[in-house]
Protein backbone atom coordinates (compact mmCIF):
# COMPACT_ATOMS: atom_id res chain seq x y z
CA UNK A 1 0.00 0.00 0.00
CA UNK A 2 1.67 3.21 -1.08
CA UNK A 3 1.59 5.96 1.49
CA UNK A 4 0.98 3.64 4.42
CA UNK A 5 4.42 4.05 6.00
CA UNK A 6 5.85 7.14 4.33
CA UNK A 7 8.31 8.97 6.56
CA UNK A 8 7.97 6.66 9.57
CA UNK A 9 10.77 5.12 11.57
CA UNK A 10 11.36 1.39 11.61
CA UNK A 11 9.78 1.07 15.07
CA UNK A 12 6.60 2.79 13.95
CA UNK A 13 6.38 0.68 10.78
CA UNK A 14 6.80 -2.56 12.71
CA UNK A 15 4.31 -1.34 15.35
CA UNK A 16 1.67 -0.64 12.69
CA UNK A 17 2.17 -4.06 11.10
CA UNK A 18 1.92 -5.73 14.50
CA UNK A 19 -1.28 -3.80 15.18
CA UNK A 20 -2.80 -5.19 11.98
CA UNK A 21 -1.74 -8.71 12.95
CA UNK A 22 -3.04 -8.25 16.51
CA UNK A 23 -6.41 -6.99 15.28
CA UNK A 24 -6.73 -9.92 12.86
CA UNK A 25 -5.86 -12.46 15.55
CA UNK A 26 -8.24 -10.70 17.95
CA UNK A 27 -11.09 -11.09 15.48
CA UNK A 28 -10.19 -14.76 15.05
CA UNK A 29 -10.18 -15.22 18.85
CA UNK A 30 -13.54 -13.47 19.02
CA UNK A 31 -15.03 -15.89 16.49
CA UNK A 32 -13.78 -18.85 18.53
CA UNK A 33 -15.12 -17.35 21.78
CA UNK A 34 -18.56 -16.84 20.28
CA UNK A 35 -18.54 -20.30 18.68
CA UNK A 36 -17.48 -22.13 21.84
CA UNK A 37 -19.75 -19.99 24.00
CA UNK A 38 -22.77 -21.15 22.02
CA UNK A 39 -21.90 -24.86 22.03
CA UNK A 40 -24.07 -26.98 24.23
CA UNK A 41 -21.98 -29.79 25.65
CA UNK A 42 -23.54 -30.07 29.09
CA UNK A 43 -23.63 -33.28 31.04
CA UNK A 44 -25.13 -34.20 34.35
CA UNK A 45 -21.93 -33.25 36.11
CA UNK A 46 -20.92 -30.12 34.17
CA UNK A 47 -23.53 -27.44 33.55
CA UNK A 48 -22.32 -25.69 30.43
CA UNK A 49 -24.51 -22.62 30.79
CA UNK A 50 -21.98 -21.21 33.27
CA UNK A 51 -19.13 -21.81 30.83
CA UNK A 52 -21.11 -20.48 27.88
CA UNK A 53 -22.14 -17.33 29.69
CA UNK A 54 -18.55 -16.68 30.76
CA UNK A 55 -17.18 -17.02 27.26
CA UNK A 56 -19.84 -14.72 25.86
CA UNK A 57 -18.99 -12.09 28.49
CA UNK A 58 -15.32 -12.50 27.58
CA UNK A 59 -16.28 -12.08 23.91
CA UNK A 60 -18.04 -8.81 24.73
CA UNK A 61 -14.90 -7.50 26.46
CA UNK A 62 -12.82 -8.69 23.50
CA UNK A 63 -15.07 -6.68 21.16
CA UNK A 64 -14.29 -3.58 23.22
CA UNK A 65 -10.55 -4.36 22.97
CA UNK A 66 -10.77 -4.78 19.20
CA UNK A 67 -12.60 -1.46 18.86
CA UNK A 68 -9.90 0.29 20.91
CA UNK A 69 -7.17 -1.38 18.81
CA UNK A 70 -8.84 -0.31 15.55
CA UNK A 71 -9.11 3.26 16.81
CA UNK A 72 -5.41 3.08 17.70
CA UNK A 73 -4.59 1.96 14.18
CA UNK A 74 -6.64 4.84 12.77
CA UNK A 75 -4.64 7.23 14.97
CA UNK A 76 -1.42 5.68 13.66
CA UNK A 77 -2.62 6.31 10.12
CA UNK A 78 -3.15 9.97 11.06
CA UNK A 79 0.51 10.04 12.24
CA UNK A 80 -0.53 10.45 15.90
CA UNK A 81 1.92 7.77 16.97
CA UNK A 82 1.95 8.45 20.71
CA UNK A 83 -1.85 8.25 20.98
CA UNK A 84 -1.84 5.10 18.84
CA UNK A 85 0.69 3.47 21.17
CA UNK A 86 -1.37 4.36 24.24
CA UNK A 87 -4.53 2.96 22.67
CA UNK A 88 -2.72 -0.26 21.71
CA UNK A 89 -1.54 -0.72 25.30
CA UNK A 90 -5.07 -0.02 26.62
CA UNK A 91 -6.46 -2.60 24.17
CA UNK A 92 -3.94 -5.07 25.56
CA UNK A 93 -5.15 -4.59 29.12
CA UNK A 94 -8.69 -5.66 28.24
CA UNK A 95 -8.94 -9.43 28.73
CA UNK A 96 -7.93 -11.75 27.17
CA UNK A 97 -4.36 -10.45 27.19
CA UNK A 98 -3.03 -9.74 23.71
CA UNK A 99 0.77 -9.73 23.69
CA UNK A 100 1.08 -8.78 20.01
CA UNK A 101 -0.80 -5.53 20.61
CA UNK A 102 1.32 -4.90 23.71
CA UNK A 103 4.49 -5.21 21.66
CA UNK A 104 3.00 -2.98 18.95
CA UNK A 105 2.03 -0.34 21.50
CA UNK A 106 5.46 -0.37 23.12
CA UNK A 107 7.18 -0.09 19.74
CA UNK A 108 4.97 2.85 18.83
CA UNK A 109 5.68 4.54 22.15
CA UNK A 110 9.47 4.23 21.81
CA UNK A 111 9.55 5.38 18.20
CA UNK A 112 11.12 8.77 17.45
CA UNK A 113 7.77 10.08 16.20
CA UNK A 114 6.19 9.60 19.63
CA UNK A 115 9.03 11.50 21.31
CA UNK A 116 8.52 14.58 19.10
CA UNK A 117 5.34 15.58 20.90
Amino acid sequence: MPGMTDGLSMEAKIGKVLMIIGIALGILALVFLIFFGNLSFSTRFFPSHFFGGGTLILAAVKIAGIIVAISGFIEAEKKKIQRAGILAVVATLLPPLDLILLLAGLLLLISPEARKV
